[in-house]
């Protein structure tokens, strides 16, 4: 068997994988308990928390931008970095603002 594509290097490594996967399932768990959190009244704090969730896969992406490199994805990496710092950003605007 072997990797294909941008993400094909886990082939090589399934503790990449196991990582991987428990990160989106826990931004998952984020994500729906913002979208419940949205519909109640008092939305800062969730605002809050739907801002710090985009911190740790920012932090890792910046922090690996050399590793992502040396496995010839350095260019791909940029989309979830900007999706990251889009919805941050978004987040952030939406905790400062009073409603």
């Amino acid at each position: 068997m072997i990797g294909i594509g941008p993400l094909g290097f886990m082939q090589q490594n399934p503790m990449v994988w196991v990582g991987l996967i428990q990160a989106y399932l826990l931004l998952t768990i984020i994500a729906v308990l913002l979208i419940l959190g949205a519909g109640r009244p008092h939305t800062k704090k969730w605002h809050v928390v739907g801002a710090l969730a985009h911190g740790p896969p920012l932090i890792a992406a910046f922090s690996s931008l050399d590793v992502f490199a040396s496995m010839g994805v350095f260019g791909i990496i940029w989309v979830p970095i900007t999706f990251h710092i889009i919805f941050l950003s978004l987040e952030t605007l939406a905790a400062v603002y009073r409603h």
